[in-house]
């Protein structure tokens, strides 16, 4: 089923995507989304997390939204495709046995689109957990 893309390197593509959601988890202080957006000021400053008091990072942090980034992008294109269909897998949207459709609706989003759809993606971890394991590649 895999041809470009290792067992391996979706594994660590998801650990780093459970560190950056259990990160972003915490500097939000556990709070729901829709409970940071409030009105938007007509003035000043935009960000929501201001109202809770949370400082960006410093600079030499580790940052692992930033590593899941890069570590996507160092795949290949074929590689992302393939990481692509599985997190459409582990979402419910496409069954394990029509892979070939993932790969063809990847290819048809082009490649700009499936990494933000990757990296944007807040249960990431999840879903290609998941879709490792409903495509039996799962150890």
């Amino acid at each position: 089923m895999l041809k470009d893309l290792d067992v391996s390197q979706a594994r660590f593509i998801a650990l780093l995507a459970n560190t950056a959601r259990t990160q972003r988890d915490a500097l939000l202080g556990n709070v729901a989304e829709k409970d940071l957006v409030g009105p938007t000021p007509a003035r000043g400053e935009r960000n929501p997390t201001v109202e809770l008091g949370i400082e960006p990072l410093p600079a030499d942090a580790f940052q692992p939204a930033a590593a899941l980034c890069e570590a996507i992008n160092w795949l290949s294109e074929p590689a992302r495709r393939e990481l692509y269909a599985l997190m459409r897998i582990g979402q419910g949207d496409l069954a394990a046995k029509k892979w070939h459709h993932g790969l063809s609706e990847a290819e048809l989003l082009g490649d700009n689109a499936i990494t933000a759809a990757i990296s944007d993606d807040p249960d990431l971890h999840d879903h290609v957990t998941k879709g490792l394991y409903e495509a039996k590649l799962a150890a």
